[in-house]
């Protein structure tokens, strides 16, 4: 089921943020990437959770706030609050800062009566009149009599934002339409033959996709690991459909999603420290001893950054969403709940991938709506998938292939590589001599690890198993774009047929969650620019 509804400022209000670097106000109105004000999906979560505590406690009304609202480390949000931004029908459109204003304010002793000293501050806010909308989405039916209650509750909120005190905030809200989920619920699906999609990933909504998260500070990754939309797609599935649910988990294998025309550069990879030619810095890859020569020009580590076709690293547009905690009862915000997270701007790019997926879920599949990353009932999250046919024409290993690329790396030796697609999960917890340990685990006994020759960086990794919502431990990993090369006497057929095994099934835990994708000389090495 969804909401939809509209808010109608009555007079000026404020979603803002404290201590912007850079801006003469003290506390700034929030505006999204295009420009314009908006109000989070958190704070309108919270204040309908406040209104619908309030109002049920005063009517002795049971409605199960735990159920929809969800509650933290127990019981999972089945409704979902959209960023409110302004109403596309208004032409607000290219106005941008002409809908902001600002003024300033003074704080004062509530003993005394009087101005406390230095308490002069300035706020931005948004002008009255202007008009939002936004939409909330209810994955658990509810009984006419909870409906009803919810619906009355959601049109008395009639203050919003911050500083509300000071006469801001005062609002208008009006259900402008309720739409039933018309799909049929618990629909038995019985798998059919597994085979290689490819996946694309349209964000309709900004993204948080954790990569650190220390204290109340979370930074985001660049690209959707393959653990997340596995995660998703497994939980939008077995909600809707009833099928084997032991095949799926066995079977549906995801790849990560990079932004669409990119690629994760290897670790070999050196670049100028200072520009050389036009003015630019120039690249090289180290793995190739005749194509590097340290005498004349000063390189360092390029990384394994995600790249376009010219090697120019990609850096994907991001954002902060500051919120506080606030406490139940006092309503005041809670000491040390300040929550900084990092947010990325991607609503025009898409994310494509490969999926190993039943061929009769295509057609489920395809078009459909799923929530990845975290904040997905607050405003964040929301992608559309298309799944396309594609053709599995992977190149075989051969000898004369393994040949040409060992004659580039040196003559002395028979040499190839194993390059990191992506990130490995590493079975042990030791990661001294990581080479040999790889060579060991997957027993290619008659090799020899090149360390000189290989460039790998290592990371740990935590996790959350989306159906036991049990949270995991952390993993040492090989991040994706490390190079382990190795040497050996002749590349024998069974060694070959080894290789060409390991291509195909990739390495380490987790595989069915996009880890471990390899390449055997990846030509990726030969394409630096």
């Amino acid at each position: 089921m969804k909401i939809e509804y509209q808010v109608i400022l009555k007079s000026p209000a404020m979603t803002g943020q404290d201590g912007v670097i850079g801006k003469d106000l003290d506390i700034v109105t929030k505006i999204d990437e295009n420009g314009e004000p908006y109000f989070s999906g958190s704070l309108i979560k919270g204040i309908a959770r406040e209104y619908i505590e309030k109002f049920s406690k005063a009517l002795e009304n049971k409605f199960p706030v735990g159920k929809y609202f969800g509650k933290e480390g127990e019981i999972k949000s089945q409704m979902r609050f959209s960023n409110l931004h302004l109403d596309k029908t208004k032409n607000y459109e290219g106005l941008g800062e002409l809908l902001l204003d600002d003024r300033s304010g003074i704080k004062l002793d509530r003993g005394s009566k009087t101005t406390i000293e230095g308490s002069l501050f300035s706020y931005g806010y948004i002008k009255s009149g202007l008009v939002f909308v936004g939409e909330i989405e209810i994955f658990t039916p509810m009984d006419k009599e909870n409906l009803k209650f919810f619906k009355g509750v959601l049109e008395r909120i009639d203050l919003i934002g911050g500083l509300k005190s000071r006469g801001l905030g005062k609002i208008e809200l009006k259900i402008q339409n309720i739409i039933e989920d018309s799909q049929e619920k618990s629909k038995n699906i019985e798998l059919k033959k597994f085979k290689k999609f490819k996946i694309i990933l349209k964000p309709m909504e900004n993204l948080i996709l954790k990569d650190n998260e220390i204290g109340n500070d979370i930074t985001t990754k660049n690209y959707i690991q393959g653990s997340t939309l596995r995660g998703a797609l497994i939980g939008f599935l077995t909600e809707k459909y009833n099928m084997n649910l032991e095949e799926l988990l066995r079977s549906l294998k995801v790849s990560q999603l990079l932004p669409r025309g990119t690629f994760v550069a290897p670790g070999s990879i050196l670049e100028s420290k200072y520009p050389i030619e036009n003015n630019i810095k120039i690249k090289t890859n180290k793995l190739f001893m005749d194509n590097f020569d340290d005498g004349k020009i000063k390189f360092e580590r390029f990384g394994t950054p995600i790249v376009n076709e010219n090697y120019e690293k990609i850096t994907l547009n991001r954002s902060s969403e500051i919120n506080i905690g606030i406490d139940s009862k006092t309503k005041t915000s809670e000491e040390g709940k300040i929550y900084n997270k990092e947010v990325l701007l991607v609503k025009v790019l898409e994310f494509i991938g490969e999926i190993y997926l039943a061929e009769n879920l295509e057609e489920v599949l395809n078009n459909k709506i799923i929530y990845i990353g975290k904040n997905k009932s607050k405003g964040f999250g929301k992608c559309l998938i298309n799944i396309e046919k594609i053709q599995e024409n992977r190149n075989k290993i051969t000898l004369d292939t393994l040949e040409k690329f060992s004659q580039k790396i040196a003559k002395d030796k028979k040499y190839f590589t194993i390059d990191f697609i992506s990130d490995m999960v590493l079975p042990f917890m030791s990661i001294n001599e990581i080479g040999e340990q790889i060579k060991n685990l997957l027993e290619l006994n008659e090799v020899t690890w090149e360390e000189s020759k290989s460039y790998i960086n290592i990371s740990s990794m935590g996790g959350y198993n989306q159906l036991n919502r049990i949270r995991k431990g952390n993993e040492f990993i090989i991040d994706k774009g490390g190079v382990l090369t190795y040497s050996v006497e002749n590349f024998s057929e069974n060694l070959i047929n080894k290789l060409n095994l390991l291509e195909e099934q990739g390495i380490g835990t987790r595989k069915l969650e996009g880890f471990g994708q390899i390449e055997i000389n990846s030509k990726k090495h030969f394409e630096v620019k």
